[in-house]
């Protein structure tokens, strides 16, 4: 019965809606990150082109995770039907402009690769770890230690990442995809 009760949706849109919703999670959750963000700025003040940088990488590291993990979420079929639709929307004219997808394949999913074929006994941890250094290493904040093991900055910014990926569940609980022909 309750099968009846989901929403259609196509994997473009199941897609599109995963994308907003990760960027809903992260500009909800900002402030609790904002505070720390400022202390490793050289007056302290997180502008609002700094705030829309830093955002914007955090968006890539969560999207980077999201991406790579869409055959750990679905089965094999929807995997592929997931994965066509992300493909389409990264491709699309509206976000080819943000040049997004060119971190995700030039840094991030390489190495998240990388930390899958060493097989570690926690997949899940270490794909969000070896995102969150990339994303730590990524970030413009002058005054954060190279080290983040020494880091304020780490503390806050590795939970803030956990928090924001691992969602597709909620999304598929909410709608059935709907098998686009053309897609098949």
């Amino acid at each position: 019965m309750q099968e009846m009760d989901k929403k259609q949706i196509t994997p473009t849109e199941l897609a599109a809606a995963m994308m907003q919703f990760t960027m809903r999670s992260i500009e909800n959750s900002w402030d609790t990150l904002k505070p720390v963000a400022a202390a490793y700025l050289e007056d302290a003040i997180v502008t609002e082109a700094k705030e829309d940088e830093l955002l914007r990488e955090i968006y890539i590291a969560a999207l980077a995770l999201e991406i790579y993990c869409i055959p750990y979420a679905f089965d094999v079929e929807t995997a592929n039907l997931v994965s066509l639709g992300m493909g389409e929307i990264m491709a699309s004219h509206a976000l080819a402009e943000h040049q997004l997808s060119e971190s995700l394949r030039e840094i991030y999913l390489p190495r998240l690769d990388a930390v899958n074929q060493t097989a570690p006994e926690d997949l899940a941890l270490a794909l969000a770890e070896e995102a969150a250094r990339i994303l730590y290493d990524r970030l413009a904040l002058p005054l954060k230690p190279s080290d983040p093991a020494t880091s304020l900055l780490w503390v806050k910014l590795f939970p803030f990442l956990v928090q924001l990926i691992g969602k597709w569940p909620i999304l598929s609980a909410k709608f059935e995809i709907q098998v686009d022909p053309l897609l098949t």
